[in-house]
């Protein structure tokens, strides 16, 4: 049974955070009624999706550990959610589709290719944080090209003064077969693709980017809540604070709330590249991961 304590154990692992100050957040958040709670030992509450969010959420809201249950209340109530794409229609169809089963609606307001998302950070979050073991995530990125040049290809174009190659676009060296795209089963989160979710402290907002590795790092897509303008957060030229997580932390939270993993194993991440592995494997099962321990 996955508690409060393990829960802790797993997010600081994966995170860096001292394991005293994770549990601080939790125990405020606790105390606010953010997190559930029971009594203690075997009595003691089961963490679910829920309560992994709301620890996250308060963790990357603030750096007041106090202040961890309004700054769940605050987060979880944020709306204006957009999706906006940046790289053409294909991720604009993918992340549609991604998003359906949460609520999407056309965005007619802010004058740019977006589409709304229906409901609350919070109820995203938890939609987001699921996604990752049930391998929607992964699903997103399956049918959108990557590719880099590899650095041997790269070292003889740069050693050959006259190459023609150097200033081309990557599409252009795909197209003439000179570098290929990474088969679907090859890509790995954190080296070919990401996810990063920040959250602004300063002006409650948060911002999720879906990056690829295109000859470097490109954003495809963003999720956005906040402040209706665009929702982008109010005095963007301003002071930001804000902190962070990427698919990783989320599904190590996820593992073991799930009970598929425990908190010491997690904390190396490999059930979680695992986990991963399997969902981008094209014979893969992501109900079929066993559980480490």
């Amino acid at each position: 049974m996955a508690t409060l304590s393990s829960l802790v154990e797993a997010v600081a692992g994966v995170t860096g955070l001292p394991t005293a100050t994770v549990f601080a957040y939790g125990r405020f958040a606790r105390q606010a009624g953010a997190i559930g709670q029971s009594g203690r030992g075997r009595s003691a509450a089961e963490m679910n999706i829920t309560d992994a969010a709301n620890l996250l959420i308060a963790i990357g809201g603030t750096g007041v550990t106090r202040e961890a249950g309004s700054t769940v209340e605050t987060f979880r109530n944020l709306r204006n959610g957009r999706f906006y794409d940046f790289q053409g229609a294909e991720f604009l169809t993918a992340g549609i589709s991604f998003l359906a089963s949460h609520g999407v609606r056309p965005d007619t307001s802010s004058g740019t290719r977006a589409v709304r998302i229906q409901g609350a950070f919070g109820t995203f979050f938890e939609f987001l944080i699921n996604s990752t073991l049930t391998g929607q995530l992964a699903n997103l990125f399956r049918h959108i090209p990557v590719a880099e040049i590899p650095s041997d290809l790269w070292a003889q174009w740069i050693s050959e003064k006259n190459s023609r190659h150097r200033h081309k676009r990557i599409e252009d060296l795909i197209k003439e077969g000179l570098i290929k795209p990474h088969e679907p089963e090859s890509l790995k989160f954190g080296e070919h693709i990401n996810v990063e979710i920040r959250f602004n402290r300063l002006v409650p907002s948060v911002e999720i980017e879906f990056l690829r590795d295109w000859d470097g790092p490109q954003v495809m897509g963003v999720v956005t809540f906040g402040p209706d303008r665009g929702g982008k957060a109010k005095g963007a030229h301003r002071l930001q604070i804000t902190a962070g997580f990427t698919q990783h932390t989320l599904a190590a939270a996820a593992l073991v709330v799930d009970n598929k993993v425990s908190p010491s194993a997690v904390a190396a991440l490999k059930p979680v590249e695992a986990l991963f592995a399997r969902q981008f494997s094209a014979t893969g099962s992501t109900s079929s991961m066993e559980t480490e321990t």
